[in-house]
């Protein structure tokens, strides 16, 4: 038997103790000692060759990604610990909120999609795998730290053979900055305890896409069961998010130029023939040769009338000379995302009503920009919308029955329908907890997106078909907002400029041919994390400076 329990370890059964030794050897003391002395003796350096497995990229392991100081690419470790205490403070005294990482989801029996974490998970931990993190406020009075315990997975080599090597027990705690390491195995009991306490608890019970989550609802049940026992965790957690740090909006900048610049070579590239796929692909194509890991959404690439759809996301059509096309595209780079459309003629040229329709939506758009500065809501800057656009639908005699009061009232309802805007953070549609009648801070981020929809019908005459889009990343400051998604042009004469200037100059004989993969360099975020955003705390307080000035243009413009 002692043979047995030494060859275990060597064999990479890596969580052995002297207790659980003893509970495969009986009660057989001395043999227990033996065994338990012989590995560490003979094994204390056979899991790891060089550094404990973290399951991600870290500083050591991905020096061109982070800084030594950063937990994730941009975000330093000292940044997610003032998170954790932050929420902390919000809890009540000696309370528990417990968040588990988000499962992995199938596309087809075994095979995954791609991983995504959970982004309240993402932001208390900065880990992008599986997990569990159960974080204690410190008792009434109390000026400690709150306590962050983390159940992972157990090793398991037959598993790290297909997938990998997960999150270590000594990264965990060195790295991610864990106070205590579980086990999951062990997690049922944990929390069956905790739940039979008398310990506050915040848990989101609709969390069906969590890790574990059946598990979950049965070791809390005790807890469950009692009426006002768990609170909800997701409000306190938007209400956290909806700012963001100097080193988030530097991160949201890198996020939306990389988007932008991928339309602006979409625009560019464009001519009667491109279908909507290969525009959708050259986007994709775009955003990951510049680091994003994926796109933020489904990309909409919509020609003619399908700009009327929102959510077009067939894709399957060639773009014909004469119309326009709509592109609503986004970039997640390192967690934090982007939400960009811009609207184009596929020739190169508007058309007079194409025109027509696309001044009135520029025109609110830039309104809209214009007034956007903390201490106003979407809601204030979506009224503002409605009065401009309003105003052109009566110029474009849509409605010519209708007087502007009753097209303000409800009419123009039938030529947008959706919000101005949302916020935009870890989510496409970022803490949707928090109403769109909050008044904005400096530090959140918004879409600003009018548009106009004009339905493909007879009566529209010339306008029948004709949708535009345009949609900006937008960072309030204390002088009022910064434009993040800069990279791809709105005014009419420059986006007619540059509609299908690449295809023009290097002629339809270019497009059989496919880009080479770029090489490493550096990367985006190291460029924009220098760049001022306008807010009160500099960028470069929480993020090591990587020079004296600040990117030049043409540095951005070569990395996106």
């Amino acid at each position: 038997m002692l043979a047995r329990v030494v060859a275990g370890i060597a064999a990479g059964h890596r969580d052995i103790t002297q207790s659980t030794t003893l509970n495969f050897l009986g009660k057989n003391g001395s043999s227990c000692l033996r065994a338990f002395d012989i590995i560490n003796r003979c094994y204390s350096n056979h899991i790891y060759t060089s550094h404990p497995p973290a399951g991600q990229p870290i500083a050591t392991t991905h020096p061109e990604l982070l800084e030594p100081h950063e937990l994730t690419p941009g975000i330093p470790a000292s940044e997610y610990r003032a998170r954790r205490n932050r929420l902390g403070q919000l809890l009540p005294p000696g309370g528990a909120a417990i968040l588990p990482a988000a499962a992995t989801t199938y596309m087809s029996g075994v095979i995954p999609w791609p991983y995504r974490q959970d982004p309240d998970f993402f932001y208390l931990t900065g880990l992008t795998q599986h997990g569990l993190a159960v974080l204690t406020a410190p008792g009434a009075g109390s000026s400690q730290d709150v306590r962050y315990t983390l159940f992972i997975d157990a090793p398991n080599t037959n598993r790290e053979r297909w997938d990998g090597a997960t999150v270590s027990r000594e990264s965990a705690k060195e790295v991610f900055g864990a106070d205590e390491v579980l086990w999951m195995h062990e997690m049922p009991r944990k929390l069956q305890d905790l739940a039979k306490s008398t310990t506050p608890i915040l848990y989101d019970t609709d969390r069906v896409g969590a890790y574990h989550h059946s598990t979950l609802g049965i070791a809390l049940r005790p807890a469950l069961e009692l009426p006002g026992r768990v609170t909800p965790l997701r409000p306190l957690l938007h209400s956290m998010r909806l700012v963001k740090s100097p080193a988030e909006a530097a991160m949201m900048r890198t996020s939306a130029a990389v988007a932008s610049a991928a339309v602006r070579h979409c625009m560019a590239v464009t001519s009667p023939g491109t279908t909507e796929y290969g525009l959708a692909a050259t986007f994709e194509y775009g955003i990951k040769s510049a680091g994003a890991q994926r796109l933020a959404y489904p990309t909409v690439v919509a020609g003619g009338a399908d700009a009327c759809t929102i959510h077009y996301g067939r894709n399957d059509k060639v773009l014909a000379g004469g119309q326009m096309v709509l592109m609503d595209a986004g970039a997640e780079y390192w967690g934090y995302v982007s939400d960009v459309t811009r609207t184009w003629p596929v020739g190169g040229t508007f058309s007079g009503p194409q025109r027509d329709v696309y001044g009135i939506v520029l025109e609110a758009h830039q309104r809209c920009l214009a007034a956007c500065r903390p201490g106003l809501s979407i809601r204030d800057l979506h009224s503002l919308c409605v009065d401009i656009l309003s105003e052109g639908l009566m110029e474009l005699r849509l409605l010519p029955r209708a007087s502007l009061a009753e097209i303000r009232s409800s009419l123009y309802r039938e030529f947008f329908w959706h919000s101005l805007g949302h916020y935009l953070g870890l989510d496409t549609h970022d803490t949707h907890l928090v109403g769109h009648d909050r008044r904005l801070s400096e530090g959140a981020v918004i879409t600003v997106e009018p548009g106009l929809y004009i339905p493909d019908l007879p009566q529209y005459g010339a306008f029948r078909g004709i949708g535009v889009r345009i949609e900006d990343d937008v960072l309030v400051t204390a002088a009022g907002c910064r434009v993040l998604s800069d990279q791809a042009p709105v005014a009419i004469r420059e986006v007619e400029e540059l509609a299908g200037s690449a295809a023009a100059a290097h002629g339809a004989s270019s497009a059989g041919f496919m880009p080479r993969p770029p090489h490493s360099g550096l990367a985006p975020h190291r460029l924009f994390a220098q760049e001022p955003l306008g807010l009160t705390a500099a960028p470069a307080a929480a993020t090591v400076a990587t020079s004296d000035a600040g990117p030049s243009a043409a540095q951005r413009h070569v990395m996106v």
